[in-house]
């Protein structure tokens, strides 16, 4: 039986040092975010966690009609996947999964928290052709231009890498 070595390769960028490069932004750094890139066979897998300042400009409860929109709109701007994310054209990558959490995305969020609130997404992409899998252009910038700064560790059978993506270099390649 052939297991998954994406767990794996999870749990390594979580767990193993990685260059300076990427700088491991501390905790909560309004225009600042992390990704996490996991290749595994013809599965990218794509970790991101932000403050919700950086995509929304607050992160109370919604206050007004106004912020409950953004909010909306955020939500459906970052499950269009292959829109934010774009992996090498030539290994035909599909989004396959979104996954959003964040304490705003409740039925019912609670109006009287000011404290910092994250967003935390998962991305999953099949490819067809993992072989030409060799970069990811972020276009997190363009859609939220409170964000200044990505800090992005890969993991994949090239081995681990770590980047700085800004609204100027928005291609992280392994």
């Amino acid at each position: 039986m052939k297991t998954s070595a994406l767990p794996c390769l999870l749990a390594a960028i979580c767990v193993l040092p990685l260059p300076a490069l990427a700088g491991r932004s501390a905790a909560h750094v309004h225009g600042v975010a992390s990704l996490q890139v996991a290749v595994d066979g013809g599965t990218l897998t794509l970790q991101f966690e932000t403050p919700l300042a950086n995509l929304l400009g607050f992160e109370h409860a919604p206050r007004s009609e106004k912020q409950k929109q953004a909010v909306g709109l955020m939500a459906d701007r970052l499950r269009q996947a292959g829109a934010v994310f774009t992996p090498s054209p030539a290994a035909r990558c599909s989004a396959i999964s979104v996954e959003l959490e964040s304490p705003l995305l409740q039925p019912s969020p609670q109006s009287g928290d000011d404290a910092h609130a994250d967003l935390d997404g998962s991305f999953v992409f099949r490819c067809q052709d993992p072989a030409a899998l060799r970069d990811l252009e972020v276009g997190l910038f363009a859609s939220f231009p409170r964000l200044q700064r990505i800090d992005v560790q890969v993991a994949g059978p090239r081995g681990q890498s770590a980047a700085r993506l800004s609204p100027q270099q928005r291609r992280v390649s392994w």
